[in-house]
């Protein structure tokens, strides 16, 4: 999943572009809107956040791990948020408030934004196991909704918040880094993407849109979403998917669902909360786990502009830097190719 370009947030009144490429400009935001998060929680309400240490990631498991048998024993095998794990997660969570399940949805970015334009509280976490009208890079359609000999291949997973008060542009960046912590979790070695990919080996197992909305008389939120490709063993794929594969597929046994949705709501609690407070830490975190820094790539700019180089590191606004013939360049914008070289 490839992500459009959107604003960004900030204190002042003229933001810096910050992966402007990992935002999707929403028709119903109001772009000059900013809403402060307080005592380090991007949710109102429940109890206040501890501020993290510089670097930190804060992990609350609040139960033990148990495997694929004991947990179908508690659910349906498919749907992951019947599962005790993740209830507990919830109540143990600053962050997360509720979660609903459906087995397909046409976009779970969609279904997140109508229930808060219900009346939903941010903190509200949307998980399908299929979608048939998902969206990627300028709102381009695509399908996911591919299963596999037992059950479903993949989880989507849309996860909202109230929109930090500033660098609300690393949310991707913050989101890769909790996907990546829930498939090493699982036993996978991950590495990302610049800006919203998840790579198992060279291909690509999850990618990540995050979109921003003013609800009608509500605060500003960000719409976190990921979707996951879990286990595609025996899937037949075309088209771009030929080049994906699945936490099964690396890992070679089965994939507990529900503790890789537990593993991710806790990771990337921790993560969005780093936004506001020591966001030096998660880009520490981001840029070693980063595939794209030392490649050679190729940048397609909106208009057509192709630009060739080198990725040499990301900034403090989570851009991406390339060293290229024409000198130095700063990427907030486009879509990134890796460059394999015979």
């Amino acid at each position: 999943m490839s992500l459009p370009r959107s604003c960004c947030l900030a204190i002042a009144s003229s933001p810096p572009p910050a992966l402007a490429s990992a935002w999707r400009r929403a028709s119903s935001a109001s772009l000059s809107c900013v809403v402060s998060a307080t005592g380090g929680s991007l949710r109102p309400g429940r109890r206040p956040t501890a501020q993290p240490s510089p670097g930190a990631v804060r992990s609350s498991r609040p139960t033990d791990r148990c495997d694929v048998a004991q947990a179908r024993e508690a659910g349906d095998g498919t749907d992951p948020s019947a599962d005790p794990r993740v209830r507990a997660c919830l109540l143990a969570s600053t962050v997360w408030q509720g979660i609903t399940h459906q087995a397909e949805v046409g976009s779970t970015q969609d279904l997140a934004l109508q229930q808060l334009r219900l009346g939903r509280r941010p903190g509200l976490v949307v998980v399908a196991d299929a979608q048939t009208a998902g969206r990627g890079r300028a709102g381009r359609s695509w399908r996911d909704d591919v299963r596999g000999p037992g059950g479903p291949a993949n989880l989507a997973v849309t996860a909202t918040v109230t929109a930090p008060v500033a660098n609300a542009g690393l949310a991707p960046l913050a989101t890769g880094l909790a996907v990546a912590a829930a498939y090493r979790a699982a036993g996978a070695a991950p590495s990302l993407k610049w800006p919203n990919d998840v790579l198992l080996g060279s291909r690509k197992a999850a990618g990540i849109l995050v979109e921003r909305h003013t609800l009608p008389d509500g605060p500003t939120v960000l719409l976190i979403g990921c979707g996951l490709n879990l286990d595609w063993r025996d899937v037949e794929r075309s088209g771009d998917a030929i080049r994906w594969t699945s936490l099964a597929e690396e890992t070679g046994g089965d994939v507990d669902r529900a503790q890789v949705l537990v593993d991710l709501l806790e990771h990337l609690g921790s993560r969005l909360e780093q936004l506001s407070v020591t966001p030096e830490g998660l880009l520490a975190a981001y840029r070693p786990l980063c595939a794209t820094i030392g490649r050679e790539v190729r940048v397609e700019r909106p208009g057509g502009q192709v630009v060739v180089g080198r990725a040499t590191s990301i900034d403090a606004s989570g851009r991406l830097i390339l060293a290229s013939d024409s000198g130095g360049e700063i990427v907030d914008v486009g879509d990134v190719f890796h460059i394999d070289r015979a």
